[in-house]
């Protein structure tokens, strides 16, 4: 089923000062199982990403590949430890999610608000709000 995913992603740094990154994509939604994949292409800097999420009951799964790469778990009160892999090189990822709250009916909502450590550079909040709407 084709989709229109809108993300909007807001960071908070250590100092508590906020970015907000927006992105509206068409995508695609299949279901496999009792999980649903949704999965849609993104072109930064001329270089592609595909990124696949996966609804389970009480967890998301964002996978990118392409220009990054990178596997990202949240469940309520479990940490993830993963790898992000860039162009200028390899970070570890790990997030604490606070918060999951997946709504399904006619569109799915999806709300993650989770802590983040990117190494010893950077520590945060991110919360990700995802609407996907079918075509």
């Amino acid at each position: 089923m084709n989709v229109n995913i809108n993300i909007v992603t807001t960071q908070f740094n250590e100092l508590g000062e906020e970015n907000v990154i927006k992105s509206n994509v068409d995508g695609t939604l299949y279901q496999k199982k009792d999980h649903k994949y949704i999965i849609y292409k993104e072109i930064e800097n001329n270089e592609e990403t595909t990124t696949s999420l996966k609804i389970e009951e009480e967890q998301i799964t964002i996978k990118r590949f392409g220009a990054l790469d990178s596997t990202l778990r949240f469940k309520v009160g479990k940490v993830d430890i993963s790898s992000y892999l860039t162009q200028q090189g390899a970070f570890v990822i790990e997030n604490h999610t606070k918060e999951l709250e997946i709504v399904e009916g006619n569109n799915i909502s999806i709300y993650i608000d989770y802590d983040i450590k990117i190494m010893d550079m950077f520590t945060g909040r991110n919360i990700i709000k995802i609407d996907i709407k079918e075509k």
